[in-house]
């Protein structure tokens, strides 16, 4: 695109340089090079004020070509303008990042089903950081529309986990098919080998692949989401580190933390806690989003 404007311009210049001098030496009456740029002005932009004409058969030529290469080179120079102005402002009022997201210690939520906008909700709610990776454009018109920000393709590929700025993003979260999953995560740990993954998985059997592949959470919604059901309903919490159920009422290890009240099956569990609450707390708080719990 700048390319573009670039070699318009070029031409543009070139047209006005060749009817100046063309003018200034055939033109009788043109009287110094000023004039004859004016005249150049005049023919390219077709305006006649009927001041100044051609006189002679060589003038008319020069008129002919700068009319000609200068209606050209004009129409060529507006729309790489526009190009290069106008739709970069549109895409940045759609939300649309022409290059990549200058975001860091972010989420990367990859498509936009229905639990991907319950992710984008939830972190949206939590006033987290995050940018949706998404190809299919009545999912992105719909994204524009709540204001979320979004960068066009496919996630599997490494130019636009790139432009996600994957290197510098908190956690990765896929949400597509189990073979995209598999693909996006390979691709994502290729290009930051400490970056956090979640994955949702769809078909339970395929955990181990994505494991292997090198996703380090692994979420199946319906299961999760029956075991958080049954553990409201028997009044129950889980271990945050160990996943154990606890009774709060019985609990023997407790460690507050901003205010919140954490519950532990044993020393060990709460120890690993305490050393890096935030980790912990933080990843809690991805894989609910994953399944949109509340």
């Amino acid at each position: 695109m700048k390319r573009k404007l670039l070699y318009s311009l070029i031409a543009l210049a070139g047209v006005v340089l060749f009817g100046t001098v063309g003018f200034t030496l055939v033109e009788k009456t043109v009287g110094n090079p000023f004039e004859a740029l004016y005249f150049t002005i005049v023919t390219m932009t077709t305006v006649g004020y009927g001041d100044i004409v051609p006189t002679s058969d060589a003038s008319r030529v020069i008129a002919s070509i700068v009319m000609i290469g200068g209606i050209g080179a004009g129409l060529t120079t507006l729309q790489s303008l526009f190009d290069a102005i106008v739709r970069k402002e549109l895409r940045q009022e759609l939300g649309l990042p022409e290059r990549r997201t200058k975001m860091r210690d972010h989420y990367i939520i990859c498509g936009f089903g229905n639990v991907g906008r319950q992710i984008a909700d939830q972190l949206k709610a939590k006033s987290d950081s995050f940018i949706v990776i998404e190809r299919d454009r009545d999912k992105i018109s719909s994204m524009i529309d709540l204001g979320l920000p979004v960068i066009v393709g496919d996630a599997t590929q490494e130019e636009v986990l790139k432009r996600a700025n994957v290197s510098n993003a908190k956690a990765l979260i896929t949400t597509m098919t189990d073979s995209t999953n598999i693909v996006v995560v390979i691709t994502a740990k290729t290009l930051n080998p400490n970056l956090h993954i979640v994955s949702e998985v769809e078909d339970y059997h395929n955990s181990a692949k994505l494991r292997k592949a090198g996703a380090d959470e692994i979420v199946h919604c319906h299961e999760m989401g029956a075991r958080m059901m049954v553990s409201k309903a028997r009044k129950i919490v889980l271990d945050p580190v160990c996943g154990t159920e606890i009774d709060p009422a019985k609990a023997e290890y407790v460690y507050e933390y901003e205010g919140e009240k954490y519950y532990f099956s044993d020393k060990e569990c709460m120890a690993s806690f305490q050393k890096n609450p935030k980790r912990f707390i933080e990843m809690q708080k991805v894989l609910e989003a994953t399944c949109g719990v509340p």
